[in-house]
């Protein structure tokens, strides 16, 4: 068995040695391709994260941006070898980049928020409130191990590091989100009912006509709204737009939405409203998702605006000396909170810092500069030579009569 495999070894050896050498070339066009494809997924990703938290980072991407960018200049001039170079250089910047985003900001941010929310969220006592917080600290525990392996990986292997780093934010944002998921949970009956309501406002300024009917109504009112059947409804709706188009002096515009599909989203409008009115909101969510698109997003942010507003409230009878800030709103920034929720879902908050850094991008030239590199016969640039460089004419030579 042993002669086998060394007989094995040796044939392999032989069949390395005789392999042309365009099999292992690292500048051929489709490893270029495939490489630069793979960078700029990179550069894209983690500028999501510098634009949302770490402005003070834009010269260093700038700086990772245009090695990307000259490298895919090069590949256009189907200069292989120097485009994988600079790709090579551009991921060894962004490296420290994104290891120092997910430390410093990702890592510390996911704990701070999980801490910063537990004591409320354990209180409420509510199971779904307890088994998202639970699983936003596995999730964050993961991050940190992700974190770990890329950091303690090969020093020269950049592309790996940077999917493991990858791999941490994606699971410290999760971990965010089940926090703020939690939150959300932890509250009460009647914070959950104000959340939808404002969840409802959001969606019907979007122009989504689902449970807009159902706005700001009082108790009382939002039973006989559940008591109206479809052709009441239609009537009312019908007669509401053509006095609205009475009042801006225009003709009543066909409606979009056929009968049948406003029969039908009548129809789920009433269940779901039955099961909010008795507290049932896992039955009213799976409804909601065929309306509202992206939905945890926007029950999400539609609690910190709720909750940012009882916040402001209870400050202000603080201020005013009538009342001590109570509950889970006192002492929380949920302004802050939103700019953590929109990169959760890998969203811009302001402007895109990739944007800003474009215009000063410099294309370099095709040929380095070296000091002190001759100009020959092969055509190499050098640099301009000093004026002392070369003794004047009626001047002696120092260096006459000596040994050359």
């Amino acid at each position: 068995m042993n002669i086998t495999l060394k007989t094995r070894s040796a044939l392999f050896a032989a069949m390395l040695m005789l392999a042309p050498s365009a099999l292992f070339s690292f500048s051929d066009q489709t490893t270029t391709e495939r490489i630069l494809k793979e960078n700029k997924e990179f550069v894209e990703f983690i500028n999501v994260s510098v634009s949302n938290f770490a402005e003070g980072k834009k010269e260093d991407f700038r700086k990772i941006y245009e090695q990307h960018f000259n490298a895919d200049i090069a590949y256009l001039q189907s200069d292989y070898k120097r485009a994988f170079k600079r790709v090579y250089s551009s991921q060894g910047d962004m490296e420290k980049l994104y290891r120092d985003m997910v430390k410093e900001y990702y890592l510390e941010d996911s704990k701070s928020i999980l801490d910063r929310l537990a004591p409320d969220i354990i209180k409420s006592k509510n199971p779904r409130a307890r088994l998202y917080l639970t699983l936003g600290y596995r999730d964050r525990t993961v991050s940190w191990v992700h974190y770990t392996v890329g950091d303690a990986s090969n020093p020269k292997l950049y592309s790996y590091k940077l999917y493991k780093y990858v791999d941490a934010i994606k699971m410290a944002r999760r971990a965010k989100r089940y926090a703020f998921l939690a939150l959300f949970e932890s509250q009460t009956l009647e914070t959950k009912k104000k959340v939808y309501n404002q969840l409802f406002k959001t969606e019907r300024d979007m122009g989504n006509k689902f449970m807009s009917r159902f706005i700001d109504l009082g108790e009382q009112d939002y039973i006989n709204e559940l008591a109206r059947n479809f052709e009441e409804y239609q009537k009312a709706e019908d007669a509401a737009v053509k006095k609205d188009a009475k009042a801006v002096e225009k003709p009543s515009e066909p409606t979009f939405e056929k009968k049948v599909e406003r029969r039908v989203r009548f129809r789920n409008e009433t269940k779901a409203g039955r099961y909010l009115l008795n507290g049932e909101f896992d039955q009213a969510e799976d409804i909601m998702r065929q309306y509202i698109v992206d939905f945890n997003f926007k029950i999400i942010s539609a609690t910190f605006d709720v909750l940012g507003a009882g916040g402001a409230v209870a400050a202000n009878e603080k201020k005013a000396g009538e009342k001590k800030p109570e509950g889970k709103t006192a002492g929380i920034d949920y302004a802050n909170f939103k700019i953590h929720l929109a990169d959760n879902y890998n969203r811009m908050v302001g402007k895109s810092i990739m944007d800003g850094v474009i215009d000063g991008v410099k294309v370099e030239d095709e040929v380095t500069l070296k000091e002190g590199e001759k100009k020959g016969a092969e055509g190499t640039i050098t640099p301009e030579k000093k004026e002392t460089a070369e003794p004047k004419k009626d001047e002696p030579k120092k260096n006459e009569g000596k040994l050359q």
